[in-house]
């Protein structure tokens, strides 16, 4: 099972992001969803409220230490999950993979477009990679930092 961290930018991004977690949350493999709290307004709080996302401090260290689970999804805001990515997400933890990237699922522009300024992912890390960062590291700092040896999933 896994603990999703998220940043709380704009309501109706945070909502469309929070969908896409459902169905791995209805088949268990989403135990917790954590979002940023940088000062957020009431609409954002509405929408952790009525999605059942837990609103922690601003920074990623904060909501690591918090986080249920020893495997933990760092999604951008912007990032659309595939279709089934749970499933992928799921087969490489039963396999003992290590650090993953979650796709997203829009594909923009031509190839060069692409690999010029690739699409956003999200990050499956273990929870002490996470805790072991300096604290001030963003969510995005931390997602790059990680990232790197990181295999593709989807």
């Amino acid at each position: 099972m896994i603990t999703a961290i998220l940043p709380a930018d704009d309501a109706r991004v945070l909502a469309a992001l929070l969908g896409d977690l459902v169905p791995a949350a209805a088949d268990g493999l989403v135990r917790e969803v954590l979002v940023l709290d940088a000062g957020v307004d009431e609409v954002v709080r509405a929408v952790c409220d009525d999605a059942g996302a837990d609103l922690v401090g601003p920074s990623i260290a904060q909501a690591a230490a918090r986080a249920r689970s020893d495997w933990l999804l760092l999604l951008p805001a912007d990032l659309r999950l595939r279709r089934g990515w749970q499933d992928a997400v799921a087969a490489h933890l039963q396999a003992a993979g290590g650090s993953a990237r979650v796709s997203d699922v829009r594909q923009r522009g031509t190839w060069v477009t692409r690999l010029l300024n690739p699409p956003a992912c999200g990050l499956l890390v273990r929870r002490a990679a996470v805790t072991a960062l300096k604290a001030g590291v963003t969510l995005d700092q931390a997602r790059a930092r990680l990232g790197s040896g990181a295999v593709r999933l989807g």
